[in-house]
């Protein structure tokens, strides 16, 4: 029993070992060179030290933005030294198996798709371990807590910064796959929110697909807009690449702005402004919170309310904006 005590940290609540013979016990593991059989203690414990982190796709995984390492990296910082593993969903139910969320193989999910079903939601809502959201706002699924960028506070960095160069034509630049997404919403929005703050026009939608022709027009003297605020960086790197293309100067044709402030911004020509959100920060805070709903369930604490944390956007001015052309 001690010998579980010291290397396990099992053994009940009442059993007590003297320090003197845990330290003798925890010398003669090493000597033996033993290790704990983590999934054994899994076994006895009834559960799976699994956490499910669900993204839309993984050849996203390929491309130059930071985004999802700096995600993986601040859950795996958050789940490892507490003995937790993660499992990367592109999804958590479909319709031969939608109970799937709850079936017993993860202990907790951390939901990071953009985009939520309403059968998603509902499943989210009515899941039977803990559930944590990134990028979402308060409320998106009742009673799940939530982490997101303040993408109000963002975008009215974005509108300051562009207005006092002397922009007044905007438009909000997104990929048809993020058009309907939660955080894409919330960044149109919050787009529009900020120009109609500052009495500017609400700023035009631009989805953007593969045929990027539709950027052509800002060769030309009339152009609708002087400057794109683009949903990601990635996004914003595809504007910049069909500008030159099209011989489209950036900044002096059009600015361009980005979200994230990854190092992309820093080979991209010319270098990109963008919004720097602390998503390293974020992802390991939500999946800390999320091992302490975990845990609290484990000694059937009741459930605790649920909380939205916003996170504090800063924009990093680069090369991509200045003032637009004169006519």
């Amino acid at each position: 029993m001690a010998v579980s005590v010291v290397l396990n940290g099992t053994g009940g609540r009442k059993v007590t070992v003297a320090p003197e013979k845990a330290e003798r016990i925890r010398e003669i593991a090493r000597e033996l060179r033993y290790q704990p059989n983590h999934v054994a203690r899994t076994f006895r414990s009834g559960r799976t030290a699994q956490v499910a982190v669900v993204f839309q796709n993984f050849g996203h995984f390929r491309s130059h933005s930071s985004y999802r390492g700096d995600v993986m990296n601040g859950v795996m910082d958050a789940l490892f030294p507490e003995g937790y593993t993660l499992s990367l969903c592109p999804k958590l139910m479909d319709e031969r198996h939608p109970d799937a969320i709850s079936d017993g193989r993860f202990d907790g999910v951390l939901w990071c798709r953009p985009d939520l079903s309403d059968a998603s939601a509902t499943a989210l809502q009515h899941a039977r371990v803990p559930v944590v959201m990134m990028h979402a706002p308060a409320g998106t699924v009742l009673g799940v807590p939530t982490f997101c960028a303040d993408n109000e506070g963002a975008m009215r960095r974005v509108v300051a910064h562009l207005v006092s160069l002397g922009h007044e034509k905007l438009a909000f630049v997104i990929d048809p796959v993020s058009e309907h997404s939660i955080e894409g919403q919330s960044r149109a929005e919050a787009l529009k929110s900020a120009a109609r703050r500052v009495g500017l026009q609400e700023p035009d939608v631009i989805v953007l697909g593969q045929d990027h022709r539709i950027l052509s027009r800002y060769a030309e003297p009339d152009a609708p807009h002087t400057a794109l605020v683009c949903f990601s960086d990635e996004l914003a790197g595809f504007v910049l690449k069909s500008c030159e293309q099209f011989g489209i100067d950036v900044p002096g044709h059009v600015s361009v702005v980005g979200f994230d402030s990854s190092p992309l911004c820093e080979t991209t020509r010319p270098r990109l402004t963008s919004v720097a959100q602390p998503v390293e920060r974020m992802a390991f805070e939500a999946t800390t919170h999320l091992l302490s709903l975990i845990r609290a369930a484990e000694e059937g604490k009741p459930s605790q309310s649920a909380t939205s944390t916003l996170y504090d956007c800063v924009l990093d001015i680069r090369e991509s904006t200045a003032p637009p052309p004169a006519h």
